[in-house]
């Protein structure tokens, strides 16, 4: 018997979800790869930014 697939919880600005496979189906965040990179990718260049300003 086939699992049961658990697929990514984002959706796009029009409300279509994506399709994509859950990395982790018992997580509490249930997003795909192609969303966790682009996640990873977002807090990488806010972290830049941090190193970058001056201290007050």
């Amino acid at each position: 018997m086939a699992e049961r697939i658990v697929t990514c919880r984002m959706t796009d600005r029009r409300g279509n979800r994506c399709t994509g496979e859950a990395i982790d189906p018992d997580g509490e965040a249930l997003i795909c790869i192609r969303h966790y990179a682009a996640a990873v990718r977002t807090v990488e260049v806010a972290r830049a930014n941090l190193t970058r300003m001056p201290h007050s």
